[in-house]
This record gives C-alpha cells, sequence and structure tokens, in this order.
C-alpha cells in the first residue's frame, strides 16, 4: 500500500521525505500513522532497486541537506503494475485505503483501470452489504439474549448498511460518469 502512495506521490513530481511522510499523514487521517522508520526502509528499497532516484540537494536554508526522490521509467511500470492489481477484501481498512490512494491517482492510468478498480470496489462493498444484511436478519429472527445487546447490535448495523448504501451509490454514480467520459 505505502509503495503505491510513494510512487503515485512521484507521479505528480519530485518530493523530499518529509513532504512524503506529511502527505501520506494526512492521506491516511488519524487511524493510521506511518513512522520513518517504515518510510525511509521503503524509500531505499524503491532507489536499490532503481524504482526511484534519489538526489541531494546541497543545502537548504536551516543548514541541512535535503534527500530530494525522482521516479524512474521502472517507478512509472510499477506503478501501472500496482493501480492494476485487483483490490482484494482484506484486512479490517486495507482495501479501502488502498481503493482511496488508486482514486487519488487516477489521473495516471487509462480509463479501464479506473473502471476495473471501481468495479471491484463495488463488488466488495456489495459483498460487505450483504453480509450485514444477513446477520441482521439472523439477530431479527432468532432474537439471541442478552435483548439489550440485540438491540444495540441491530442499530450498528443499521449505521453499517446505511453507510454501505451510500458508498455503493457513491461508486455506482462515480463509474457511471467514467463510462461517459472521453478518454
Amino acid at each position: 500500500m505505502y509503495e503505491l502512495f510513494v510512487l503515485g506521490e512521484l507521479m505528480t513530481g519530485d518530493k523530499h521525505g518529509y513532504m512524503l511522510q506529511d502527505v501520506l499523514k494526512h492521506s491516511i487521517g488519524l487511524v493510521r500513522k506511518i513512522s520513518s522508520g517504515t518510510l525511509y526502509p521503503l524509500l531505499s528499497r524503491l532507489t536499490d532497486s532503481g524504482r526511484i532516484r534519489l538526489f541531494v540537494e546541497e543545502e537548504t536554508p536551516g543548514g541541512r541537506t535535503r534527500k530530494i526522490y525522482q521516479i524512474t521509467e521502472a517507478g512509472r511500470e510499477r506503478f501501472r503494475e500496482l493501480m492494476e492489481q485487483p483490490l482484494e477484501p482484506g484486512a479490517e481498512g486495507e482495501t479501502e485505503f488502498v481503493f482511496r490512494f488508486k482514486m487519488v491517482y487516477f489521473q495516471y492510468v487509462a480509463k479501464d483501470v479506473r473502471l476495473a478498480c471501481l468495479e471491484q470496489y463495488l463488488r466488495i462493498l456489495e459483498t460487505n452489504y450483504g453480509h450485514v444484511t444477513d446477520f441482521e436478519s439472523y439477530l431479527r429472527n432468532r432474537k439471541p439474549e442478552p435483548e439489550k445487546q440485540r438491540v444495540q447490535l441491530l442499530r450498528v448495523f443499521d449505521h453499517r448498511k446505511r453507510l454501505a448504501e451510500t458508498d455503493i451509490r457513491w461508486v455506482t454514480e462515480e463509474i457511471e460518469r467514467i463510462r461517459t467520459q472521453e478518454q
């Protein structure tokens, strides 16, 4: 996931490590953090593999040297591969993060790649919605004890269903919007 982010950000232009970390921190929100201990080894691996280049600025106004990263043709190819990889239901929230990152970089891939990503995400949303409605139906029909917990669980599932319905509607509209676009 972080490889996609780094390569995607470098598709937009050269960046230094601190800027990448700052943009990523704001992209994933308060729930997750990326540490320097995760980002900088990834940047080193991408540099070693030839997917990005490292340039060192002589000296910044603060007296420190700054490392600037730039994507290479091999990095662009890897970026396209990552964008074309199917979305798969995964760990809690992981699929959603990957989907969000992919959406940010849609302008760098072909229409068919964007549509495939949106359609995969729509199937995941619909599958999750089906699981929620199935379990909600079970709770309504079987009425397991304790009653207070069952009632609260039904409230939770109502919330999840409403969120899913909104997501499904938005993704469906986005698919239609992209289908009617020129390349």
